[in-house]
Formats: C-alpha cells, structure tokens, sequence
C-alpha cells in the first residue's frame, strides 16, 4: 500500500468518525427539541430553523449585514463629527480661498476618517462656509482684543526662561547631593556589600524620580506659555483680517 493511499484511507476514516458524531448530535438535538416543545414534529421543524439559520452562507450573510451596518454607522459618526469640527473652525475657514477652503476640509476628514472602517463608497460631506456679517465681525473683534490683552506676553517669556534654567540648576544640585548621599553609603560602616548596593540603588532611583518629576512639570509650564505665545500671534493675524473685512464690509 503507498503513502497516498494510506492517508486517503485515514481521511476517509476521520470523516466517516466526523460524520457518525455529526448524525448523534443531531439526533440529540432533535430529541431535546422534540422534548422541550412536547412534539416531536414542532422539535423537527425546530432543528430544521437551526440547521438552516447556521449553514456557511446564512453565517457569512449575517457577518456581512453586521460589518456593513458597522460600517454605516460608522460613517454617520465622522460626518457628524466632522460637521461639528468644520463648524469650530469657521473663522480659520472663512477668510481662506476655496481651493484652500476644500484642501483644509480634505484634511479635518482625513483626520477624523485615519483610523476608521468606512464603506468603500464613503466621500467626504460638502460644507458651506457661511458669509460673513458685520455683527459676525464686529463679535469677533472684541473677542480678540479680549483674548490678546489678557496675554501677558512678558510673564510667558519669563515662564519659559526660568524654566528652563531651572531644569539645568536643578538637575545639578540633585544629582550632586546624589552623588554626595552614595559617597556616604560607600564610606558607611556595618553594612554588608548586599546592603550598601541596595541602599545605594535606592538612592539613586529616588534621585532620578525626582529629577523626571521637575523636568516633567518645567517642561509642561514651558508648553504652556508657548501655547498662549502661539495663541496671541495667532489672534493678531486673525484681528488684521477681521479688521480688514469689516472695513470692507462697511465700506460698501
């Protein structure tokens, strides 16, 4: 007998195994069915439902209604959020040109839709930047005027100055009382060898916390005053084209 014929044999056996515990479960099934609707014939047309409601396709058919309801909603969700996204940044889109208008459209989708299953059809909402009106300008002037006299320009400066000195100074003064408190524990009698590198390596994971703890903190005040530096020149580039359009608008 050949290799080939040998494992045809063997399949053959597992299926015929496969196919007798098939044939006992659904007899058991049927008899349970039978058993729990108190009818032999209901239990039939029971298991019948099942077998049918279960085979590959039917299976395949509901993962397909299921990923494409998924993917429905999905998309519901980007659009609503980029409806919200697009409307907060009016005043960024509204004194763009329409080619720049779309590409900065094309973006705000592309960030929301990045890591999201769409269907394959999914296109990018239209939205219509409204015109501007004098109240609209007007409104928003004093915005910014508010926003860019409360920016204390000379204080976020300083911030990040002291800052950043004080991550240099401090990072300084710790690792040298570090390395005097290690120098300590090297001289230190009674200890055992064990003992002295513990304490010694307890002493330099408490020193390097403290040092990430400081740099952690300067390095989020520095972020801080940068962002309203950012801001503030932001506001003033913006103020120069309220300003404009709405001479513009009260001009005409």
């Amino acid at each position: 007998m050949t290799k080939q014929t040998e494992t045809i044999k063997e399949l053959q056996h597992r299926l015929t195994e496969l196919q007798d515990r098939i044939n006992a479960t659904e007899a058991i099934c049927k008899d349970l069915l039978s058993h729990s609707y108190n009818s032999e014939a209901q239990g039939r047309i029971k298991f019948d439902d099942y077998r049918i409601k279960y085979t590959q396709e039917a299976i395949e058919r509901r993962e397909a209604e299921a990923r494409a309801k998924q993917l429905r909603e999905n998309c519901n969700t980007a659009k609503a959020d980029f409806k919200d996204i697009a409307e907060a940044n009016y005043w960024t889109l509204v004194f763009l040109n329409e080619k720049q208008r779309q590409e900065k459209l094309d973006d705000i989708w592309s960030t929301i839709t990045s890591d999201i299953a769409l269907p394959e059809d999914a296109q990018r909402p239209q939205h219509i930047v409204p015109e501007l009106t004098v109240d609209q300008l007007i409104s928003r002037r004093s915005e910014l005027l508010d926003s860019i006299t409360r920016t204390n320009t000379t204080q976020c400066k300083d911030t990040i100055e002291h800052c950043n000195k004080s991550m240099i100074d401090f990072t300084k003064r710790m690792k040298h009382e570090r390395d005097k408190q290690i120098a300590e524990l090297n001289r230190k009698d009674g200890l055992s060898e064990t003992e002295r590198q513990q304490q010694v390596s307890e002493t330099q994971a408490h020193f390097g916390r403290e040092i990430k703890k400081h740099l952690l903190e300067m390095k989020r005040q520095i972020s801080s005053a940068e962002v309203s530096l950012k801001r503030l020149d932001d506001h003033k580039a913006e103020l120069a084209k309220v300003e404009k359009a709405l001479a513009k608008q009260l001009t005409h």
